[in-house]
């Protein structure tokens, strides 16, 4: 545990921790050539001094991972030229905020969904203050802004889901339980800020 008051994490803080993991070159893995390559952007944010991870629930209309709770972002297109563009132009899209490439501290090792062949590359933002955001709702059905530290420490096997894969956790807030890549993502999050 990261202190008395993890819950209260400074941004220069969890930027310390979160930094010998982060790279400033995101890769695939060798066995990700024959997936979808995509990503995320993990908005970590503060309001009265805690910080706050925010998520979307997708639109329960999209073809794939309907109704999900995921961070905003998606599958790389070839104008993007790379995978941090994939990351703000889908932001932008989902939730209508425009990060710079220079407001990203680096990228966290890719996951791979456990429903579709995709590989995700997360990239990590962290802001003193969350711009007002605007959700197209054709791809989010609703933003869930969830205390980082908090929804962090609800971890537990994923007992559900261990037909599709055996290392399988999830995370709970609320009425909300988040699985899948998501939870892999924030797993690794877990490691570095609650479990160090």
């Amino acid at each position: 545990m990261t202190g008395p008051f993890p819950e209260l994490l400074q941004r220069k803080e969890i930027l310390s921790l979160l930094r010998p993991a982060l790279s400033e070159r995101p890769y695939l893995p060798a066995d990700a050539t024959s997936a979808t390559p995509a990503a995320v952007l993990v908005i970590i944010h503060y309001h009265r001094n805690r910080p706050l991870v925010f998520l979307t629930k997708r639109s329960s209309s999209l073809k794939s991972h309907k109704g999900e709770i995921s961070f905003p972002g998606g599958r790389y297109v070839e104008g993007d030229g790379t995978l941090l563009v994939t990351a703000l132009r889908e932001t932008e899209e989902e939730v209508g905020i425009a990060f710079t490439p220079e407001q990203v501290a680096g990228s966290l090792r890719a996951v791979r969904t456990m429903t579709s062949n995709h590989f995700i590359v997360p990239f990590v933002t962290i802001q003193d203050v969350l711009p007002k955001h605007r959700t197209a709702a054709s791809e989010v059905e609703a933003v869930i802004d969830v205390p980082l530290i908090e929804t962090l420490m609800s971890i537990e096997p994923d007992t559900e889901h261990y037909r599709l894969a055996r290392d399988a956790f999830k995370f709970t807030y609320g009425n909300n339980v988040i699985w899948g890549a998501t939870a892999r993502i924030l797993k690794q999050l877990h490691g570095l800020l609650v479990s160090t």
